[in-house]
Formats: C-alpha cells, sequence, structure tokens
C-alpha cells in the first residue's frame, strides 16, 4: 500500500505538505509520475509548476538521488530499498471546480492536480492520512478508514474523488432507490433546503429511471459558494465539484435555476463519460493527450440532458427551455467558426485551444454544437419511431453495452445505436453537422417546428452588433472590439479584435458610446487606438443587420399533432 500523509501547517501561504511513502517491490529505479491533465477538462494542466521543494528519502530519513525526467516525470534510485520516501509542496491558491485550494477555513483537494502515482503500478491501493484539526468534517466519495483516513483501491479511485475539509461545511442527505446522496455545501450561502432536496431528488429519479440504476454505492454533490462571480463544474466517478457565485444570488430564480442546471448536467455525466467512455480513454492514459472527437456526445449530450430533464421534471417551466434552446441556437449562430471547423474536429482540438477563445472564427463549442446535436437527433428518432423511442434509448444502450462493460465506444458506434433506435438512418446528419460544417438551422428549424415551434429573428438589440458587425467590450471609459462579424461594415472598414475605440465622428464617447452611434448617419468616422498607434478608418451604414436575435416559440398554428409531440417531447 502507498501511504501518504498531507499535513497544512501554515494555511495563509497555502502551501499543501505531502509525504508520500512507496514500495519499491524490488526495482532499482522507481518512477513517479504527477497527471498531466485531469479528466473532466480535455486539456494539458502542467500541474507539476505548483510543486516545490521535492525531495526523495529512505527509510531512515537518508536523502536519496533523483532525477527529474520531463515535466511531471520523476525518477528515484532505490536499489536494495524496500520503500521511497518523497516529500513536497503543493502551491494551492486558485479556487475553482477543478483545482485545489488552501486557506484557514478550509482545504480542497483535487488529488489529480497533486498526488504522484508510480508508473508501474497504478494498481496499487492508497491510504490517505490528513493532519487536520479535529473540528474538521471531510466530504469526499472516498471510503474512511477513520475520522481523517481515507483510502482508495487504487489511483484511478484517488484521483476521481476530490475532497472538502471544513469545520463551517453543511450536509444535506436525500435518497433515491436504496442509493444516499450527499450535498455538502462550503461558503455563506442561503437556500430553501426543503426545494433544494425537492428539486435534486427529482432530477435524480428521473436519471436513475432512465439509465436503470447508477454505477456507484453513493454520490456527494460539493459546492463552493462565493462571493464572486464564478461558475464551473467538475465531474467524478461518484462526486461533483461545483463553484458558484455570487453566493448571495441565489435566491433569485433565475440563479437557483442555474444551480439546479450544473446540478443535474454533472450528475447526468456521472454515466455519460465517467462510465460510457470514448475508446480513447478506456482507461485514462494520465501522461498525455487522450484526442477523441466524441465531445459533442460526451459534453454536447450531457449539456442538453442538464436542462431537458428539468424541464422534464417541471423545474422549468417551458418559457424557460424555449429559452435554454435559444441561448444555445443564438450562440452557434454568433460563432462564426462553424464555417472552418467540424464540432468532432473542435472536440479533438480541445487539447490545443478549447477552453479558451483561441483565433477568430477558428472552431465551434462541443458544449453549443453538441447540444444542438443531441436536441436534433432525440427529435428525429421520436420522429422516425413514431414516439415510441428516444434519445434516452441510445444512452440506456450506451450504458449498458459499453459502460457497463467497461469497452470503450467508438464514433460509429454511436451513430449505429442512434439510427437503430430511430428505424431510419441519420447518416447524412452526422456527415453534414458533426464531421462537416453544413449549416445546422435547417435540422433545427424542422426539429422545432415538429413540436410545433418556430424561431422567430429580429435585430439585435444592440445598434453596433445589427447594424455594424461589430461586437466590443465595455469597461468605461474604455470600448475595445471583441469580435467582427465576417464581411460586415465592420470588417470592410478593418476593424479587428483588441482595437480600442477611443472617439466617433471625432467625440470621445466616454459612456455614451451606443447613443452617439445612433445619431450618426451614412458613414461614421472611427478613432482607434491599435497597438500604441491612432488610426482613423470610415464605417458605411447601408441598413444591412449583420447580428440578430434568435427566439424559439409556440407556433401560433401548430397542429394537434405537433401539439401532441411536444406534450410527449415534455414528458409530463
Amino acid at each position: 500500500m502507498i501511504h501518504y500523509i498531507v499535513s497544512t501547517p501554515y494555511p495563509h501561504r497555502h502551501f499543501i505538505s505531502f509525504e508520500a511513502t512507496f514500495p519499491t517491490n524490488g526495482k532499482e529505479h522507481m518512477q513517479l509520475q504527477l497527471p498531466a491533465w485531469r479528466p473532466g477538462r480535455y486539456e494539458l494542466g502542467n500541474f507539476s509548476k505548483n510543486i516545490r521543494s521535492w525531495q526523495s528519502f529512505d527509510k531512515n530519513g537518508a536523502e536519496i538521488p533523483f532525477l527529474k525526467l520531463n515535466k511531471d516525470l520523476w525518477q528515484v534510485k532505490c536499489k536494495g530499498m524496500n520503500e521511497v520516501i518523497i516529500r513536497y509542496q503543493y502551491y494551492a491558491a486558485e479556487l475553482n471546480a477543478g483545482s485545489s485550494y488552501l486557506d484557514d477555513e478550509q482545504l480542497y483537494i483535487n488529488p489529480v492536480n497533486c498526488f504522484f502515482y508510480d508508473a508501474d503500478e497504478m494498481m496499487q491501493p492508497l491510504e490517505v492520512q490528513l493532519q487536520l484539526p479535529q473540528s474538521y468534517d471531510i466530504a469526499c466519495g472516498l471510503r474512511k478508514k477513520s475520522n481523517h483516513v481515507l483510502v482508495a483501491k487504487n489511483f484511478d479511485e484517488l484521483a476521481d474523488c476530490p475532497l472538502i475539509a471544513s469545520a463551517s461545511m453543511k450536509h444535506l442527505k436525500y435518497e433515491v432507490s436504496g442509493i444516499p446522496f450527499h450535498i455538502h455545501l462550503q461558503g455563506e450561502v442561503k437556500l430553501y433546503e426543503a426545494r433544494l432536496l425537492s428539486d435534486f431528488e427529482s432530477f435524480t429519479k428521473v436519471q436513475m429511471n432512465l439509465f436503470g440504476d447508477i454505477p456507484c454505492d453513493e454520490y456527494h454533490f460539493l459546492f463552493h459558494f462565493l462571493p464572486t462571480f464564478v461558475r464551473h463544474g467538475v465531474e467524478h466517478c461518484n462526486s461533483t465539484v461545483i463553484t458558484m457565485g455570487p453566493a448571495a444570488d441565489f435566491q433569485i430564480e433565475d440563479k437557483y435555476h442555474d444551480l439546479l442546471g450544473i446540478s443535474c448536467h454533472e450528475l447526468f455525466h456521472t454515466w455519460n463519460i465517467k462510465s460510457i467512455r470514448p475508446a480513447e480513454m478506456m482507461p485514462y492514459d494520465f501522461t498525455k493527450e487522450n484526442y477523441t472527437r466524441l465531445g459533442y456526445v460526451a459534453e454536447g449530450v450531457t449539456t442538453y440532458y442538464g436542462d431537458y430533464l428539468l424541464w422534464r421534471t417541471g423545474a422549468f417551466p417551458d418559457e424557460e427551455w424555449f429559452e435554454v434552446m435559444s441561448d444555445d441556437i443564438q450562440a452557434y449562430l454568433d460563432n462564426h467558426g462553424r464555417f472552418n471547423h467540424s464540432v468532432a474536429d473542435s472536440s479533438f482540438d480541445t487539447w490545443l485551444d478549447g477552453y479558451v477563445s483561441g483565433i477568430p472564427w477558428r472552431k465551434v463549442s462541443i458544449y453549443n454544437e453538441g447540444f444542438l446535436i443531441a436536441l436534433i437527433c432525440d427529435v428525429h428518432i421520436r420522429l422516425n419511431s413514431s414516439g415510441k423511442h428516444s434519445l434516452d434509448d441510445v444512452m440506456k444502450k450506451l450504458y449498458e453495452d459499453f459502460g457497463k462493460k467497461k469497452i470503450g465506444y467508438t464514433g460509429d458506434d454511436y451513430m449505429r445505436l442512434v439510427n437503430e433506435t430511430s428505424g431510419a438512418s441519420l447518416d447524412e446528419i452526422f456527415a453534414n453537422i458533426v464531421y462537416g460544417k453544413k449549416d445546422y438551422l435547417p435540422y433545427i428549424i424542422k426539429s422545432l417546428n415538429a413540436a410545433g415551434l418556430s424561431i422567430s429573428e429580429s435585430a439585435n438589440p444592440k445598434w453596433s452588433e445589427a447594424y455594424l458587425g461589430l461586437f466590443v467590450e465595455e469597461s468605461h471609459p474604455k470600448v475595445t472590439v471583441q469580435s467582427v462579424v465576417p464581411g460586415s461594415s465592420a470588417d470592410t472598414a478593418e476593424l479587428w479584435n483588441g482595437d480600442e475605440i477611443v472617439a466617433i465622428n471625432g467625440k470621445a464617447h466616454y459612456k455614451n458610446f451606443h447613443q452617439l452611434l445612433r445619431m450618426s448617419e451614412g458613414e461614421i468616422e472611427l478613432t482607434l487606438l491599435r497597438k500604441g498607434k491612432l488610426k482613423t478608418t470610415s464605417i458605411k451604414i447601408d441598413g444591412t443587420v449583420w447580428a440578430k436575435r434568435y427566439k424559439v416559440g409556440i407556433n401560433e398554428n401548430a397542429t394537434a399533432e405537433e401539439q401532441k409531440f411536444l406534450s410527449n417531447w415534455r414528458g409530463r
């Protein structure tokens, strides 16, 4: 067994101290690996940048030589030794759902950030002793050997079980089909607990009914509520960490619904990506990129169900579900990367730049586009099977045939199951909008029309976006170009990302940027600050609408059959 001792002697410094004892198993050299990435975020993490004072010792405390082979792999000489001890410190000063954090009120550890494993012996059991104040409770999916001692059957289990330790954490609990579900609340937040438990129980029931069971013995929601804005969730095998803020806002209805949405989304991941995994991630290889083109399933389908199931349970009224669809359609149509990169290729490239905006017009989102693909597939399956089947059946079949058997699925497997469930080929859809760059809109409109819904279009309410194709970021008194619509008036006038607009027709705009634009006619002269130099350009206004707003709503002329489809899709 590998033994870890974790201590926090100076919490205000944010350094967590680690001591780990590894059996050598008769080896002359031991290679100790720190993961290069973390599940749930498919990009390299470079966690070793947070490590200092790495040392290795024999059982008598004498230092032994080591060599760092690459950015996250250490080699220790251990000939004739039964065990090797390593000591190091990890800087934990970033608080989000995927990081680790320490201060005088709590310890939060995502083990994949900061625990090492023997590169040749990943299946060894581990014990983690936490040297913390006795008043601290621990929220974690690992088995507790004693109050502050956790055990894991292997590194995979340890890496996938984050923990929060605190004296101020609140604990709620509910049960579905004999499975306990725990809600751990860290931070100053006021929630209506009875409603929270009822809503969580409802979306948990519908998910377990969909799949038939859950691949864990218990489940933990670990929440951090912060006073500043943040929205981030990360899935794990039997838990999720969700960081949200401002904490004072969650009695507002739309903020509370957002809390439900991210929670429902992360629970769905327990099946979709933690159990049902692309073949390229079965098992995880923590040393390098695990490329897959199936992000539109892993994240897109989960994004769809995260909101759709809340509509199905009644937590979201029709209008809110329509707004969710509107937002994803808007995000798709506003992203001009859709002309240059398919969602499958964008999934592959998350390892390159998947979580930042990247260069202009390069890629699409596996979340937004994946949501729309899932919606289109779900509706087409329902239509082609005369309402007998849905995307539910595809996901359950993936769980039965692949997840439960610990077999990775491929893109061909997913397409085959969609086609079989539909009873008709959806190959054209996959070729055009999953692996190709064709327009989603005809497929979206057809899907919505089947449910008696339609999309209305109107000019974007921001004048600069609607009539100039110019998206800006306003942080008074600065107005900075964020993006431009290809071929628009702003593009023709050669405005570009990062340009600061300092004057309109020779007048400084201060806080009246949009008012000055509206007052201009025919041609607008803009003074820009670009790379430290002033530049003047002119934009012609010709009445063309370059940016629109899209809204999903009820079609007043919907047939009885379409209304019935909407009711069945709603599921209640």
